[in-house]
């Protein structure tokens, strides 16, 4: 019980974040010369501004678009707010630290004018799980070592968060297969933590000749995605460089998906039998805790009988799988579902 509400409290604050303004980038880093601050510091800014921008708008747009776009002029107008929070030489660069708030309703509009479309949300929480592969055994990555590489990506739309506590209940260590771990039911390990999309990573240190040695499969929107990478080896700088191309790939993946096959959303008649009025607040209650069903809404209420609508997005054999997890039977007659106790 206190483990679950512990889950529940994660996804609620990823959910949160989630809500957070795209328009808002914390902490992004530009990385200059010292002979160019020393020269014309003005300049510089200048640079990073207009740097900024495009990072931004190319985060936002699928890459088609993006290329459609071209050079933007005026880009002063596009800010709100443009702070540089530190700054300090390394080695022989100089790194700035900026936070930037863009003009929401000015973007929205110049891309209104050029008839593109965009990403204006992060994602909703996405389940990243991190796994190293050697001698046939699989670990799983610390949260600290996750937060050390997810944490420098900017203009990162997707709310990616490791998994939580002790994972032996789930046995996601167990249900892998270490030599077909491509067909792992990682939808079901999602599903622990009340969330649908996820992402998973393997660095493989047993592939002969370190080639194809790092295998990352995604699942957004229900649509599944896999790819494999090459690393030399597994060093903090080309895991730098790595996080760096996987973070790109799979936000334009999540981007596309989102603009070009967003979530199917089903709509759902239902009758639930009531025997005793408290029965309706308990069947309001499983109902809510679907991820999944974006609305409830009551059409009648009897003694003995509650109908509704709910909107889902998900496939009906998961539907079908949370309420048998939940005690219920499910049976369907048309665009109607009946719902009955075990």
């Amino acid at each position: 019980m206190f483990k679950k509400l512990i889950l529940i409290f994660t996804v609620f604050l990823f959910f949160t974040k989630a809500n957070a303004s795209i328009y808002i980038v914390d902490n992004y880093v530009f990385i200059s010369s010292i002979e160019k601050i020393k020269k014309n510091r003005d300049f510089v800014i200048k640079e990073i501004k207009q740097k900024s921008l495009n990072d931004f708008l190319k985060s936002i747009t699928i890459k088609s678009d993006f290329k459609s776009l071209g050079k933007i002029k005026n880009y002063q107008e596009y800010f709100k707010l443009f702070i540089v929070k530190n700054e300090y030489k390394k080695n022989n660069k100089y790194e700035l630290l900026c936070k930037i708030e863009f003009d929401k309703i000015k973007i929205e509009s110049f891309f209104k004018k050029k008839n593109i479309k965009y990403i204006g949300f992060k994602s909703n929480p996405i389940l990243a799980i991190i796994l190293n592969k050697k001698n046939d055994k699989l670990d799983i990555w610390p949260s600290e070592k996750f937060d050390l590489y997810w944490g420098k990506v900017s203009n990162n739309l997707l709310n990616i968060f490791p998994p939580n506590g002790d994972l032996t209940d789930i046995k996601l260590l167990n249900n892998i297969n270490i030599r077909s771990y491509q067909i792992a039911r990682l939808d079901k390990i999602a599903s622990n933590y009340g969330v649908r999309d996820y992402i998973f990573i393997l660095f493989d240190s047993d592939s002969l000749n370190k080639k194809e040695n790092v295998f990352v499969k995604s699942q957004f929107n229900e649509l599944k995605t896999s790819k494999k990478y090459d690393l030399a080896d597994f060093n903090q700088i080309n895991l730098n460089l790595f996080f760096e191309k996987v973070s790109y790939d799979l936000n334009n993946s999540w981007k596309e998906i989102q603009i070009l096959a967003p979530a199917k959303v089903t709509t759902l008649l239902f009758d639930y039998k009531l025997n005793k009025l408290s029965d309706y607040s308990f069947i309001k209650g499983i109902f809510k805790k679907n991820k999944n069903i974006d609305t409830i809404r009551d059409i009648e209420i009897t003694n003995q009988l509650y109908s509704g609508k709910i909107i889902y997005s998900g496939t009906l054999e998961q539907l079908k799988e949370f309420f048998y997890d939940e005690g219920f039977v499910y049976s369907r007659n048309g665009s109607r579902f009946y719902l009955s106790k075990k």
